[in-house]
């Protein structure tokens, strides 16, 4: 049986030697091991893991991967992107059998949070089928929705994707993201594109008229550039397909791209928790760094999310960082890109259902929805912005049943 952990960087705290096999060897030397990234865009592995998945210095890296290698050229056991799928899902078997009681603790967990309902953004069709036996156990006490993926990595097209639910379309990395920037009178793109634009606009067609959306994470300003480019393309051929497409992350923007965003009117669902965990600097003037308030005043149709486990999940925390710009440490990024409170709260609650496409059932509180709500112990948009984030949630509500009581 494989051994899997998460998180050998934290976010927000400095980055140290990355571990090798040679580190994962010592501490599990009798069978396969993987240690998760917190981004799950790289992991290390043992020596074991490696001889499993046949992975030697012969290896070539994968389309849109990298398969880290010593001076010796022998691997290290660090693996990015879509070098992942060569070991990460054999690892997931063993720990899945205990999916209905992690998945109940979760759900505690994140009522504790004030959080009534999720996306899973990456269901294999292994894990859809633990998510039906969890609903069965009454194990989900908040509403779970499933965004699908294939059985042969996250990274890796949906081909074989469980039969109901949107589609996850990785068009680039996380870690190391697909980035055009301007050097020596140059643009170089770095980071990894997992598809051009032709392919991308193909599998959009392919998915909507299957009937499904698709849900595109692009990060980098080459990525998004890549999925902007492949829906409008998508959607001269197909029009019927603009509520079935959103663009994940969106994290380095252009005013181009920016501009584009909202003649297209797709959700972009974006993550003011990755500003509190770690903060950052734009890498180019040209380029702005979560432009929420810039996104806003164009015209685009923004909602928020955390990407637990990639970033912190708290709503209210989240909800701060847009509003304050400010990190855990206290560093203030790009302050003049804040959004009001009454907006933040909108985009973690009724805008939120809207890019899910559950505005119908929850997302506001109105006749013939859920019942799903929070008591909090202030109002987020009535009191000081820096203390929004020490709000403490009271009381979570979903359908109506109370699912979290603080004592």
């Amino acid at each position: 049986m494989w051994v899997r952990g998460f998180g050998y960087d934290h976010a927000g705290l400095p980055a140290r030697r990355h571990p090798t096999r040679h580190d994962l060897d010592a501490a599990v030397p009798d069978r396969p091991a993987l240690l998760m990234h917190f981004s799950h865009h790289q992991a290390v592995v043992n020596s074991r893991a490696l001889a499993a998945a046949g992975i030697t210095r012969a290896t070539p890296d994968p389309p849109g991967g990298e398969i880290a290698r010593d001076r010796a050229g022998e691997p290290t056991g660090l693996l990015f992107e879509r070098a992942l799928s060569l070991v990460e899902p054999p690892s997931r078997e063993g720990w899945q059998d205990g999916f209905t009681d992690v998945a109940r603790a979760a759900c505690a967990r994140y009522a504790a949070l004030g959080i009534t309902s999720i996306q899973d953004a990456a269901v294999s069709p292994a894990m859809s089928r633990h998510y039906a036996r969890a609903r069965e156990a009454g194990a989900l006490g908040i509403e779970v929705s499933e965004i699908m993926v294939g059985s042969q990595g996250w990274f890796d097209p949906p081909r074989d994707a469980a039969a109901a639910g949107p589609l996850k379309i990785f068009v680039d990395g996380g870690y190391r993201c697909a980035m055009r920037l301007a050097r020596d009178g140059r643009a170089h793109r770095t980071g990894f594109l997992f598809y051009e634009r032709e392919a991308l606009c193909a599998l959009l067609l392919d998915t909507w008229r299957s009937g499904r959306s698709a849900v595109c994470h692009a990060i980098g300003n080459a990525g998004i550039e890549t999925a902007v480019g492949a829906i409008e393309d998508a959607l001269a051929r197909e029009p019927a397909g603009r509520p079935r497409v959103r663009v994940d992350h969106a994290i380095f923007l252009t005013d181009e791209l920016i501009a584009r965003l909202a003649e297209l009117q797709i959700w972009v669902v974006a993550q003011p928790s990755f500003l509190y965990d770690s903060g950052g600097v734009s890498p180019s003037p040209e380029i702005r760094l979560r432009p929420f308030a810039t996104a806003a005043r164009a015209g685009v149709r923004q909602a928020f999310s955390s990407d637990f486990p990639c970033g912190c999940n708290a709503p209210l925390l989240g909800m701060s960082a847009a509003v304050t710009r400010r990190s855990r440490r206290g560093d203030v990024c790009d302050g003049d890109e804040a959004v009001a409170a009454h907006a933040a709260l909108q985009a973690y609650t009724l805008d939120a259902a809207r890019a899910a496409g559950t505005d119908r059932e929850c997302g506001s509180l109105e006749a013939g929805k859920r019942a799903d709500l929070v008591v909090l112990s202030a109002n987020p948009v009535e009191c000081q912005t820096d203390a929004i984030a020490s709000i403490e949630v009271r009381q979570t509500w979903a359908g109506g049943v109370r699912i979290f009581n603080r004592p």
